[in-house]
């Protein structure tokens, strides 16, 4: 069954690919892909289907539960690695490496409201409603702490840093706006404190050597 009313495309995001794409390929009538197959996710009524055609190794399909609902994002992206996609299904999302058939890894964010590639940078952000996270040539690079207590937001600015705001304080409505360094996911500018991770909130991390 097709997800008609989820509006799914594939962005590049500027990043060359060694892999084409077909997004919820009709269902063969044998009842067979001749190829691979791979399912991802929570059960759901809604799921993504995608049939990967890399260059250099055989065709496989995989399926990943949707969530189209609110402000989350459905979508397909390239990355840094020719070779990786990143695939965005609402509350999860997953960098896929083509020529490797099921070699899929859930990111450690969630759920997914914003993807932008840093201008002029060989770096994707991904954002929640709470942190941030980033992945670069060789995969997840970074995750940040909690940043706000809800409604992160990217925001623009001078180039080589990352902007984001949010709300700070749930009682009055206060947002704050940070500076994160796109190296290392760290806040270099702007009024955070570790206590807004409170009692459940994940700790951040950074790729062993950055």
């Amino acid at each position: 069954m097709k997800n008609w009313h989820v509006a799914i495309q594939f962005e590049d995001l500027g990043f060359a690919s060694s892999y084409e794409v077909e997004i919820d390929p009709e269902f063969p009538a044998s009842g067979d892909w001749g190829a691979p197959e791979f399912r991802f996710g929570a059960r759901s009524s809604r799921k993504l289907t995608i049939r990967i055609h890399p260059h250099l190794a055989v065709p496989w399909v995989a399926s990943f539960a949707l969530e189209p609902r609110g402000r989350l994002i459905n979508g397909l992206y390239g990355c840094p690695n020719p070779r990786q996609l990143l695939v965005v299904a609402g509350v999860g999302a997953y960098l896929v490496e083509v020529s490797e058939p099921g070699s899929v890894s859930e990111l450690p964010i969630s759920p997914v409201l914003v993807v932008r590639r840093m201008p002029a940078a060989e770096l994707v952000v991904i954002g929640s409603f709470t942190n941030l996270a980033a992945i670069d040539a060789f995969g997840l690079r970074w995750l940040t702490d909690r940043l706000f207590l809800d409604d992160l937001e990217l925001v623009d600015g001078p180039s080589g840093k990352i902007y984001a705001k949010g709300l700070v304080n749930a009682i009055s409505n206060d947002s704050e706006h940070l500076v994160i360094d796109a190296d290392r996911g760290i806040v270099i500018e702007g009024r955070w404190s570790p206590s807004i991770a409170g009692p459940y909130g994940r700790p951040g991390w950074r790729r062993s050597g950055i």
